[in-house]
């Protein structure tokens, strides 16, 4: 397939995602909650957004220095501002496409830094590792210290709405064979592909996974290991104070703590992956673990949006900024690679 319609088609599959999940999250609102949610918008103390969203590009800026950090054991530097209009040029075009910021990102390092594409791109990769590692830690920090909620909210979100469903499904004899021959055409697929599959996990998953391996030794190389786990671990603190601040909004949210908010977090970071910047399934997701802490349905609905609507504000200014003055900002210096700078 010619990789421009690829890439036209996936903008187009994952803008109807996000549509489609934020049609979902306000065609969820009862009609007699409507009113309400309007007046909780109109409600909330926006200083305190304002503030929590200073708070989340104090992340950034902290994500920005790191990278230069990963930089330094293969030979390169990059200079802050480089570095800082990367990472938030990169959030922008996420809000596009999920994780094609990356590619942006790498593009501005090497373009303006000189420093070869495929390098750059291996310390985005260590990056992601390390986040992937660290949202993993918070599941099991929010396991353990909300384990019968995360059973409540799975049971009520996912085990009820499936027995339901497939509870009804059972009982009828037409959908039961369905299902069971389903099953077996698939088991029979995967016997017949089963080279296939076992070739896939030796060549691009035994590669992906290769790479996560590298990642995590590289990190071993770096001038300052302990700067760069305290680093890491600030930008996750900072992301959960940004939600935290954000919580003192609204009268309704700011008796519900830390426990809730790291719920919160858990799930709506899980969402962020769903769609584009994570627009409809951070609401959705939001709504829904609000509601499940017995927040009213209007407080429930308006704060995931402010939350997100801060975030997106944010970074759609600075980064945007970033990018209209970064050749500006790199006047100085002639581009130092060719304009292919994937090659």
């Amino acid at each position: 397939m010619n990789p421009k319609v690829k890439s036209a088609l996936q903008l187009i599959l994952f803008a109807a995602i996000g549509i489609g999940l934020v049609w979902l999250s306000i065609h969820n609102i009862p009609d007699k909650d409507i009113e309400t949610t309007k007046q909780s918008f109109k409600n909330a103390h926006y200083t305190i957004v304002i503030i929590s969203a200073l708070i989340s590009i104090l992340a950034h800026v902290i994500r920005a220095w790191r990278w230069d950090m990963l930089m330094k054991p293969i030979g390169h530097k990059i200079s802050f501002k480089n570095s800082f209009a990367g990472v938030m040029i990169g959030y922008v075009v996420n809000y596009a496409v999920p994780r094609a910021g990356e590619f942006s990102r790498c593009g501005v390092a090497a373009k303006y830094e000189g420093i070869p594409y495929a390098a750059v791109l291996g310390t985005v990769i260590t990056e992601r590792i390390i986040d992937v590692i660290l949202l993993l830690m918070l599941f099991f920090i929010t396991l353990a210290v909300q384990f019968s909620e995360l059973i409540g909210l799975t049971n009520l979100y996912v085990l009820q709405p499936l027995s339901a469903k497939f509870g009804g499904l059972l009982h009828n004899t037409l959908y039961l064979v369905i299902i069971i021959v389903g099953l077996l055409v698939i088991a029979g697929a995967l016997f017949a592909l089963r080279n296939k599959i076992k070739s896939l996990f030796t060549g691009k998953i035994g590669g992906i996974l290769k790479s996560f391996g590298d990642g995590l030794k590289s990190i071993k190389d770096l001038e300052k290991p302990g700067l760069f786990i305290l680093q890491s671990l600030l930008i996750w603190v900072m992301y959960f104070l940004s939600l935290y601040v954000c919580l003192f909004c609204f009268d309704e949210t700011k008796t519900l703590g830390v426990k809730p908010a790291l719920a919160f977090m858990l799930f709506t970071s899980i969402g962020v992956m769903v769609s584009p910047g994570g627009i409809g399934a951070y609401q959705l997701i939001g709504t829904q673990i609000l509601l499940y802490y017995s927040v009213v349905n209007g407080i429930a609905v308006a704060f995931p949006w402010i939350v997100w609507g801060a975030q997106f504000i944010a970074i759609i200014v600075i980064g945007g900024l970033c990018f209209l003055f970064l050749p500006l900002m790199n006047s100085n210096n002639h581009d130092k690679l060719p304009a292919d700078i994937t090659k």
